[in-house]
């Protein structure tokens, strides 16, 4: 279900576009801490972030934002968390309390705007969580929840910042991506239509004006600006934006190099990527050996260390959501370096296994390309 493994970016929002019920959205104190403990949360201070979330938690305990809360935690606890079954089940558990707890107040007038958020939080959650566990028709049925209410939510784009930043994924993912899977196209047909510009232009102004979807938005258009795009001074924009207000993020820290190599900023990029190295994650792991080939190959021009780097990534296991990309930037550093020793069948093969496992636009046409040297 190629639809299933994307609909969470058409329907995905900030958790906290809006405050909660009445009495939560009135409540300052309270949205402080929350905002102050996802600064914690994105930083990967565990237990500062819970210091915070606690007193809001237990103040709130029937309300959806406790159980989104949760949720949020054992996610960036537990990276990647569609590898880690109870920890999954956990945070499955979670985010359906929230759905319970949303329904609640839902068809009442003064909280349906807010309800509205939260259930497309959770279903769009929800979704994205059984394609990774592999229930395709789980996901499916909860995609399409949560696109009830994202029609819902979109009349009140107008009145909320943080509301733009649901509609200019939307926008920019309606268009975007069955350009690039074709075979969704006959699903798409039941979506209404997007518009690229306006999506990315909906996402930039989410950046400058939103306050709890700024980070959001940021990641996601250094995420555009790499994979289709190809505007690597915007990606190393928005990247660096995101990354310096929460350094201890490995993944942040991961987009990071990824923007500066790609800008041929290579000193920095390697001063960086050793940070990579003691993280125990093989999230971290493979990363930085592609990082490290990378930079050997291009700055250094050392094609057996090379070698070495990207074939020691590839040894690891990848993640679909964080590293996949990354194996394909192997399989195309290995191709080249085949190539540059005269192996054309190796080179091949290589380019093969990259075109296997590549998404980004620009690395798919360079291979392409590429390939037709050695053919």
């Amino acid at each position: 279900m190629i639809i299933v493994k994307r609909i969470h970016i058409i329907l995905f929002l900030n958790l906290f576009c809006i405050s909660g019920y009445a009495q939560f959205l009135e409540d300052k104190q309270s949205t402080a801490q929350v905002l102050k403990g996802l600064d914690y949360l994105y930083n990967l201070q565990h237990a500062q972030a819970e210091a915070e979330f606690a007193p809001v938690k237990a103040k709130y305990a029937d309300h959806p934002v406790r159980f989104l809360l949760n949720a949020l935690q054992i996610q960036w606890k537990n990276i990647p968390i569609d590898q880690q079954a109870s920890a999954l089940n956990t945070y499955l558990a979670e985010l359906n309390k929230c759905v319970e707890a949303s329904h609640k107040y839902y068809d009442k007038p003064d909280y349906k705007m807010e309800c509205t958020f939260f259930l497309l939080a959770g279903h769009g959650f929800l979704a994205l969580a059984e394609n990774y566990k592999g229930s395709f028709m789980n996901a499916t049925q909860e995609a399409r929840k949560a696109l009830k209410y994202f029609k819902e939510g979109k009349k009140y784009k107008n009145s909320n910042a943080e509301f733009l930043f649901a509609n200019g994924l939307y926008n920019y993912y309606r268009e975007r991506y069955p350009e690039t899977k074709p075979i969704v196209k006959p699903v798409m047909v039941f979506f209404d239509s997007g518009n690229k510009a306006q999506g990315l232009a909906e996402l930039e102004k989410s950046f400058r004006t939103s306050v709890f979807s700024r980070t959001e938005a940021a990641m996601y258009l250094r995420d555009i600006y790499i994979k289709y795009e190809a505007n690597f001074g915007k990606a190393l924009y928005f990247s660096s934006e995101v990354y310096h207000d929460y350094p201890n993020n490995f993944i942040l820290r991961i987009g990071q190099v990824e923007c500066l190599l790609l800008n041929m900023k290579f000193d920095e990029a390697e001063k960086l990527n050793e940070g990579l190295r003691p993280v125990s994650s093989s999230v971290a792991s493979l990363s930085y050996f592609v990082f490290d080939g990378y930079i050997k190959e291009h700055r250094d021009k050392n094609l057996s260390q090379a070698k070495a780097s990207y074939q020691k990534a590839l040894t690891i296991k990848y993640n679909d959501r964080y590293t996949k990309e990354y194996v394909a930037f192997a399989y195309l550093g290995l191709a080249r370096i085949a190539a540059q020793e005269g192996d054309k069948t190796a080179a091949r093969n290589y380019y093969k296994q990259c075109l296997k496992y590549g998404e980004y636009l620009w690395l798919i046409a360079t291979a392409k390309e590429e390939q037709k040297k050695v053919t």
